[in-house]
C-alpha cells in the first residue's frame, strides 16, 4: 500500500473522480440530469490517492476557502477496499496536510442518502449542520460537517 500526494488534475485522481461521480449517480438518481460533476475545477485541489498493488483504489483531497478554512473534497475508496481503514489512513494524511497549511478548520458537504460516508466523518471528529435542501441539485437533501484544529 502506498499513498502518494497529487494535484487534482492528476490521471489517477480524476479516474477516481469520476469513479465517486458514478457512486453518487447510483445513489441518488437525477444527479447527472441536473448537471452535477465531479471532475470540474479540480485544478485548485491539492489530494491524495491510495495505491495497492499499484492499482489507485482511494483519493481524497482539500481545496482553499480561506486563509483559516479549507474544504476536504473527492472522498472516495472502491466498494472492495472498504471497511479495511484505507479511509482513515487517508484521513490521517489529509489532516496532516491541513495542519501542515495551518487551516483551522475543514468543512465537508456530503448527501444525507450517503450513510456510511456520513458515520465515517462523524467518526472521524466532524460535527454536522442541520439537513438542507440542495436548490441546484433537484432538492436532495445534504449536510455540512467542519472540524476544528
Amino acid at each position: 500500500m502506498e499513498i502518494l500526494k497529487v494535484n487534482g488534475l492528476d490521471k489517477d485522481f480524476v479516474l477516481l473522480c469520476k469513479k465517486l461521480e458514478d457512486f453518487q449517480y447510483n445513489l441518488i438518481p437525477g444527479l447527472k440530469e441536473k448537471g452535477y460533476t465531479l471532475t470540474d475545477d479540480l485544478d485548485n485541489v491539492t489530494g491524495f490517492i491510495m495505491y495497492i498493488d499499484k492499482k489507485p483504489i482511494g483519493s481524497m483531497g482539500i481545496k482553499r476557502v480561506s486563509d483559516e478554512v479549507c474544504n476536504i473534497v473527492r472522498v472516495f475508496v472502491e466498494e472492495e477496499y472498504r471497511g479495511n481503514g484505507y479511509s482513515k489512513q487517508l484521513f490521517e494524511k489529509i489532516e496532516n496536510l491541513i495542519k501542515e497549511l495551518n487551516y483551522k478548520k475543514a468543512e465537508i458537504v456530503a448527501w444525507c442518502d450517503a450513510k456510511p460516508a456520513l458515520r465515517l466523518y462523524e467518526k472521524m471528529g466532524f460535527n454536522s449542520s442541520e439537513e438542507k435542501v440542495s436548490e441546484w441539485y433537484g432538492g436532495y437533501k445534504y449536510v455540512e460537517l467542519y472540524k476544528n484544529y
